[in-house]
């Protein structure tokens, strides 16, 4: 579940409602944690603004981060649909990626480059506010005894963090000494984000500058993407084995975390590897020659009791192509959208009203690639592509393209034309594809 934000140079923001949690949980430990233990003498509210205010500004250097991975995609001529932050950071959703080691090299390196380039900046700004507070700019020494005392409340400055030369208990500089704390968090933020993303780990930045330089090495695409996804797996089980040993001597958030961030990359590798294979499988393979053409449409005209009755039940499938009086596909209609209907007002509700609109429906042409097709599937959570011929297709690229992002629109309710051939779901093309892979892995033995 997303929510669009913003849209910068024609790429949509969305956030993920996860994110929630993480910026609650960033606000909490920014606030209880690290800015009393080096800004001590500040009161709560103080120490909540710069919770907060780091919380934002992490997201912020996330945002920057997938956005130099996503300009320099498009200057490069490919697709950017979205960026997506989430629990773990961010997701530039980019269409197709490039088999060129040089491009995949530098969109892969721009991220942490931009991270690096906002930990400097941040950095900038603090040493700017020591020329201005002097003292007040400066974090505390920490002490053996400071942070906050869990019995009694105490601040670090009450419990024996080191004081600074005319320290008597009262922060003299309260402004200067939030605005550099939030400036500090974000320099090391920054710093953090952009060396993580450097770790040769699949499908982090670094396995994929890892792939970039096994493409120029190896001369093969598929095989360096094997390798790199492997070397990100086995860098994976590391790092959980290191969370799980540093919970046993202690650090139980600690360990956790790498735990956690250990499976993310293990299971973004595997996965990427299962589609790449699958992918793989269906190369050289088009729509027209695996599509269903035998499909079973229902009108927009017709009510929801009648689909229901008429052709949910007699043929037990959960989605059904909407087509117009002329025959033009205009949307579809799921056995969901059609059952959350009231049954009193089944009679009345036209399929027109409830149905999805071809706008958002996977619609390629016949001469489609297959592995195209199952590519999308996934990037938009779809469950089948509906196929049409050549020229409608063409029609409504010239028609409804974006020029920033090369986006294919497809409005309801207009005279375009789309002239449905067939049908093919994510079931059929994982099973040729399984088939396929299954044939070649046989022959290469």
């Amino acid at each position: 579940m997303s929510l669009q934000i913003a849209k910068v140079k024609g790429i949509p923001i969305k956030i993920h409602f996860t994110l929630i949690i993480v910026f609650v949980l960033v606000s909490w430990t920014l606030a209880s944690g690290f800015m009393p233990r080096y800004f001590p003498s500040l009161n709560s509210i103080s120490y909540w603004i710069m919770g907060v205010a780091g919380a934002f500004i992490l997201f912020f250097s996330v945002l920057m981060h997938e956005l130099a991975h996503s300009i320099l995609s498009i200057k490069y001529g490919l697709k950017v649909r979205q960026i997506i932050l989430f629990i773990f950071g961010g997701i530039s959703d980019i269409k197709e990626e490039t088999k060129e080691y040089k491009k995949e090299f530098k969109i892969a390196v721009i991220g942490p480059i931009t991270s690096f380039a906002l930990a400097f900046i941040f950095g900038l700004v603090w040493l700017l506010l020591i020329q201005l507070g002097g003292e007040g700019a400066l974090p505390a020494v920490p002490t053996a005894t400071n942070g906050i005392n869990s019995t009694s409340g105490e601040t670090g400055a009450q419990q024996g963090m080191e004081e600074r030369p005319g320290n008597n208990g009262q922060n003299e500089f309260p402004v200067i000494s939030i605005i550099s704390g939030i400036m500090i968090y974000a320099s090391i933020i920054n710093a953090l984000l952009g060396l993580f993303n450097l770790i040769p780990a699949f499908p982090l930045d670094g396995g994929r500058m890892l792939r970039a330089g096994l493409i120029k090495w190896k001369k093969s695409y598929n095989e360096a993407t094997r390798i790199a996804v492997r070397v990100g797996i086995g860098i994976s089980f590391g790092l959980m084995a290191f969370g799980f040993i540093t919970i046993f001597t202690g650090s139980t958030l600690g360990g956790f975390w790498f735990i956690i961030i250990g499976w993310f990359i293990q299971s973004g590798a595997q996965t990427y590897l299962q589609q790449h294979e699958l992918s793989t499988a269906l190369v050289g393979v088009r729509l027209k020659d695996i599509m269903n053409t035998k499909y079973i449409s229902v009108r927009q005209s017709q009510t929801v009791s009648e689909v229901l009755r008429d052709y949910f039940n007699i043929y037990r499938k959960s989605e059904f192509p909407v087509l117009d009086t002329e025959g033009h596909l205009v949307g579809s209609i799921t056995s969901q959208q059609a059952m959350s209907v009231a049954e009193n007002n089944a009679k009345d509700v036209k399929v027109g009203d409830i149905m999805t609109s071809n706008r958002e429906l996977v619609i390629m042409n016949e001469s489609s690639r297959a592995d195209d097709a199952l590519k999308r599937i996934y990037k938009e959570n779809k469950n089948r592509i509906f196929v049409c011929d050549d020229k409608s297709y063409d029609t409504v690229r010239e028609i409804y393209t974006s020029p920033k992002n090369d986006e294919t629109l497809l409005p309801v309710n207009t005279d375009i034309k789309i002239r449905l051939l067939g049908i093919i779901s994510k079931t059929d093309l994982l099973s040729i594809a399984s088939e396929r892979d299954e044939f070649e892995r046989m022959a290469n033995k």
